[in-house]
C-alpha cells in the first residue's frame, strides 16, 4: 500500500470517529434534556438500549463516511488538492443543510438544531481535519 494512501485513509478514519463520538455525545445530550422525547422512547425501549445503538450506529457511520472520504481525498491528489477538498466538503455540507431546510419546510422543529449541529461537526471534522491530517508528512 501506498504511503499517501495509508495517510489519507488513516485521517479518514481519525476525522470520522472523531466526527462520530462528537455528534453520539450531542445527540445522547439532547435526547436526555428533552423530557417527553425520553418519556416517549422509554414508553417503548430502555433508554439505555437506546443509547447503545445511537453511539454505536453514529460512530460506525461517520467512520465509514471518513473512510470513503479518505479515500476519495487521495484519488482527488491527497495535499495537493487540500484546499479543493475541504470547499467541496464544505459545500456538500451546506448543500445537506438546504436540503433538510427545504424537505422540513420550517426548521422550527426539536431535531433541526440537532441535525444542523450534526451537519456542522461533519463539515469541521471532514473538511477541515481530515486534509490537515491528510496533508501532513511526517
Amino acid at each position: 500500500m501506498d504511503a499517501d494512501l495509508a495517510r489519507s485513509l488513516l485521517a479518514g478514519w481519525i476525522a470520522g470517529a472523531m466526527a462520530g463520538i462528537v455528534a453520539t455525545g450531542l445527540v445522547l445530550v439532547v435526547m436526555a434534556r428533552k423530557p417527553g422525547l425520553a418519556a416517549r422512547i422509554a414508553g417503548t425501549r430502555r433508554l439505555g438500549i437506546i443509547g447503545v445503538i445511537l453511539a454505536n450506529g453514529l460512530t460506525l457511520t461517520f467512520t465509514l463516511i471518513g473512510l470513503v472520504l479518505g479515500a476519495l481525498f487521495h484519488r482527488a491528489g491527497g495535499a495537493d488538492a487540500a484546499l479543493r477538498f475541504a470547499l467541496v466538503v464544505g459545500g456538500g455540507s451546506l448543500t445537506l443543510a438546504g436540503l433538510y431546510a427545504f424537505v422540513r419546510g420550517r426548521v422550527r422543529t426539536a431535531e433541526a438544531p440537532v441535525v444542523l449541529m450534526v451537519l456542522t461537526i461533519a463539515a469541521l471534522s471532514f473538511g477541515v481535519v481530515l486534509p490537515v491530517l491528510g496533508s501532513l508528512d511526517r
